[in-house]
């Protein structure tokens, strides 16, 4: 077994690994998009999935010039889910309308 290798866990994000609702909250309000900043918070989140995909580009250097057609696209879109997946629920719910509040429709 590789050595340094970081398996996910029952729990893939750090505990207290979260943004700040505020911060976005003012960036959404000026007009700003919020995500890529999300997005760079979250990437550390998703190490296992980076480094599975940093292994297969490794590899893929050597096998690709005997076989033009192999590719990353698994291990990428692994990554790419993983690190949407934290982000998109942090961007989301700063959003307005999208708390449930339904003291004000009865």
């Amino acid at each position: 077994m590789e050595q340094g290798l970081n398996f996910p866990s029952t729990n893939f994000y750090a505990d207290g690994m979260n943004v700040t609702v505020d911060s976005q909250a003012t960036m959404i309000g000026r007009g700003m998009d919020s995500k890529p900043i999300v997005l760079d918070f979250c990437k550390p989140q998703c190490i296992y999935w980076k480094e599975k995909l940093e292994r297969c580009e490794q590899k893929l250097e050597m096998v690709i010039k005997t076989n033009p057609t192999k590719s990353c696209l698994y291990p990428m879109r692994d990554w790419v889910t993983c690190v949407e997946a934290c982000a998109q629920p942090k961007v989301h719910n700063v959003l307005e309308g999208t708390q449930m509040n339904f003291s004000r429709t009865l």
